[in-house]
């Protein structure tokens, strides 16, 4: 049986269906098993990197488990995943597929790079075979990034990033459980874009002029103080354009083609399959609705 941890989060769930429609034997975990859609003969568990009788109770009769990063802060999170880590070697399971990120390194400057980087170090002291995916910066978190005004600020610099959807992601995880054990797998896109790239293809898609503004980091750090963001989510925003910046995220590889047997989806075929996730960058912005700002 296969077990996905994280099955109510947005790469959870679609890991759940892709398996399910090729009906493999399945339990889902998540710490609200409510939420979870009911498919036929698939189990449901409740379950919490925080409370380790929950995992006990979840990784029973195993063989192969997806775990994907809880909510915890970095310094935090790499604890929650060690008390899986050893629930699966507890449980005899035959293999551990982890969803790490590019770059875990201990000296990332994205926090939660380092945070994976001890979280693979837990895996193979645990000596359960596994596999470590890890993923480039998501396509779907420049969403995130834009402002009101369409325009991403951030110390970025001119780095890039060979970005890669969720949708990819999710792909790979699921061939990664039916598969054996395979080491390290960097899971890209097909394409290396800066951050001005990725914001002048999305506009192109709702048809708007959206942009990115490189700042200082000076500049960054004031700008977040003003709106009141604690310091732990400023080290999270500016660590995760630094990271861009200093090329952590600047690598390319064939690892999703060698797993999926399929090509990576570029930004305009993704958001084209996805165009709801557009709708709040089509929304009036503030330029748009003052044309004197």
């Amino acid at each position: 049986m296969i077990l996905v941890t994280g099955a109510s989060g947005r790469i959870g769930s679609r890991v759940a269906k892709y398996l399910v429609s090729q009906q493999q034997p399945l339990r889902l975990m998540s710490r609200t098993p409510d939420n979870l859609p009911d498919y036929e003969g698939v189990e449901k568990v409740f379950g919490d990197f925080e409370d380790q009788e929950s995992l006990e109770t979840a990784f029973d009769g195993i063989y192969t488990a997806l775990i994907i990063s809880g909510q915890a802060l970095p310094g935090n999170r790499c604890v929650g995943h060690k008390y899986a880590f050893d629930a699966a070697k507890a449980a005899n399971v035959g293999h551990v597929v982890y969803l790490s990120l590019l770059g875990a390194t201990p000296e990332s400057e994205f926090p939660y790079c380092r945070d994976h980087y001890q979280s693979e170090k837990f895996l193979a002291a645990s000596g359960v075979p596994h596999t470590v995916l890890r993923p480039s910066f998501y396509l779907d978190h420049f969403l995130e990034k834009f402002d009101a005004n369409g325009v991403i600020r951030g110390p970025g610099g001119t780095g890039n990033g060979a970005f890669v959807s969720r949708e990819d992601v999710a792909r790979a995880a699921a061939a990664a459980v039916l598969a054996k054990p395979g080491g390290v797998l960097e899971i890209t896109g097909p394409e290396l874009l800066s951050i001005d790239d990725v914001a002048r293809r999305i506009g192109y898609l709702v048809g708007k002029d959206l942009k990115y503004v490189n700042e200082f980091l000076t500049e960054t750090q004031n700008r977040l103080n003003a709106a009141d963001v604690s310091k732990g989510k400023q080290n999270l925003e500016i660590g995760w354009f630094q990271a861009i910046s200093k090329g952590e995220q600047s690598k390319l590889t064939d690892d999703f083609s060698k797993l999926t047997k399929a090509e990576p989806q570029t930004l305009e075929e993704y958001f084209g399959e996805n165009l709801e996730l557009l709708n709040k960058l089509r929304a009036p912005s503030v330029s748009d609705a003052d044309p004197t700002r």
